[in-house]
């Protein structure tokens, strides 16, 4: 089976809690599997492994050992033996600019470090994306828009400089998020060339306004993807790598195969869509819960907190069994030793027994997975309803799997979605990028950095 499209975010984090188990640093180590093993689930299961450059930046007095540190940091993890044919990729910290987190200063820093540091350590990262610089909430570095197109222009031109060896390795973003964020971001790539000077490509700001998404009549990253596809068929490529910068729920992957499925038959190219997301981490050890399929197939959040392991989860089975349950089909799967989940927390530190945290980390990733193959399955077999216009199977075929990653609940936000899907698939098959220009303009206008208006110049494509 096809690794799914998931990107671990904060790789460093699973590096610690996988090597301190192997080593025995953590307690219950039981020779549970090799190095060699875990190497080999990694990279089968999951699409990348990332890590922020310019997460410590902000704050920070001294930077002579910065980039260094963060060399070394890839090069440790590798050498942990964890993550053999794995893809680590780097990503800049320019969200740390957009977010405010960074002064000016402290922003041009960043951005000669770190293509300084693409550079100096470039076999040390597999993919490294571009540093955007997107306007955010309390972004400190844009007086108007003339500064936001000026600045990534900068940014992005220094890049497509790079040594082939680096720029290779490059992840190219392309913005659409606001009426001028589309407009700028279009006109930096077209009028540069952008486009085939890059592998692979991505987007932003998927989770910005999620209250514009739910007005839009479409799923709102084929906006970015079809100049991109256009772009594509432009220069003769055959293949389109876009990377998603969040966009990591369940429901995403039923787009992402449905998208897969309609370019490849449309436009003869193979749309290769990663994902990247951090909530595993919350999602097990800070909110405490699991994705797990009932017996009917559904897919339920079972709350793993220590007072509500011995309530049943299934008919007859309880929280607590029931973990013990996905953690041996895990193990047996992988050949990893099976672990008793004995109660799931150690009472002396009054957190999980640590082969149990480590189980419940592997198991989202083999939980990714399973449901992307799930994902890619449904996609192929809908897909002649969708190109023989019969809607209503098709709406039929969608509400069903909704319900199925809905903990059977079909909301009136999942039947908006599900409705967007066959239009959204429409758009991609005609490729109108002026009809997803509209579509930005009279949508996401009210996400508009308004108080970047004044003395800004009118930009054209």
């Amino acid at each position: 089976m096809q690794k799914s499209g998931y990107v671990l975010a904060g790789f460093e984090t699973l590096a610690t809690i996988l090597d301190n188990f192997i080593a025995g640093r953590r307690g219950r180590w039981n020779e549970n599997f090799t190095r060699k093993q875990i190497s080999d689930f990694l990279a089968a299961t999951t699409s990348g492994f990332l890590h922020s450059y310019g997460q410590d930046f902000p704050g920070k007095k001294k930077f002579h050992k910065y980039s260094a540190r963060e060399g070394d940091l890839y090069v440790r993890c590798r050498d942990m033996g964890i993550f053999d044919n794995c893809t680590l990729i780097a990503d800049s910290g320019g969200f740390q600019i957009s977010i405010g987190r960074l002064t000016r200063s402290e922003s041009e820093r960043l951005y000669n470090m770190y293509y300084e540091w693409l550079v100096d350590y470039k076999d040390s990262y597999d993919k490294a994306f571009i540093l955007d610089i997107p306007p955010g909430p309390g972004c400190k570095i844009f007086h108007n828009f003339e500064d936001v197109y000026e600045k990534n222009l900068e940014s992005y031109l220094r890049a497509q400089a790079l040594p082939d060896e680096v720029r290779k390795k490059l992840i190219y973003v392309h913005h659409f998020r606001t009426p001028k964020l589309w407009e700028i971001y279009t006109k930096i790539m077209r009028e540069n060339n952008m486009f085939e000077s890059f592998e692979y490509h991505s987007t932003g700001g998927i989770v910005a306004n999620m209250s514009s998404d739910m007005a839009i009549p479409c799923v709102i990253y084929i906006l970015p993807l079809i100049p991109l596809i256009n772009e594509a068929k432009r220069v003769g490529r055959n293949y389109l790598n876009f990377h998603i910068l969040g966009g990591a729920n369940f429901r995403d992957m039923l787009f992402y195969e449905l998208f897969r499925v309609v370019v490849q038959n449309k436009h003869n190219i193979d749309l290769n869509i990663t994902y990247d997301s951090s909530g595993i981490y919350k999602q097990i050890m800070h909110a405490r819960f699991m994705n797990v399929k009932d017996d009917q197939g559904y897919m339920r959040k079972m709350n793993i907190k220590s007072d509500n392991l011995q309530y049943k989860f299934l008919e007859n089975l309880s929280v607590h069994d029931m973990s013990q349950r996905i953690f041996d089909r895990l193990a047996d799967t992988w050949g990893f030793k099976r672990i008793s989940v004995d109660g799931m927390y150690d009472p002396a530190r009054k957190t999980f027994w640590e082969d149990v945290k480590v189980y419940a980390v592997l198991y989202a990733f083999d939980l990714y997975y399973h449901l992307q193959h799930e994902m890619r399955e449904f996609a192929e077999a809908v897909y002649p309803m969708w190109e023989s216009g019969a809607k209503e199977e098709l709406y039929a075929e969608l509400f069903n799997v909704t319900r199925v990653l809905n903990q059977g609940k079909l909301t009136k936000k999942q039947k908006i979605k599900a409705h967007s899907i066959p239009r959204s698939m429409d758009i991609l098959a005609q490729l109108d990028e002026d009809m997803c220009h509209s579509l930005v303009k009279t949508y996401l206008a009210k996400d508009e950095f308004t108080e970047l208006d004044e003395h800004t110049r009118v930009l054209t494509v």
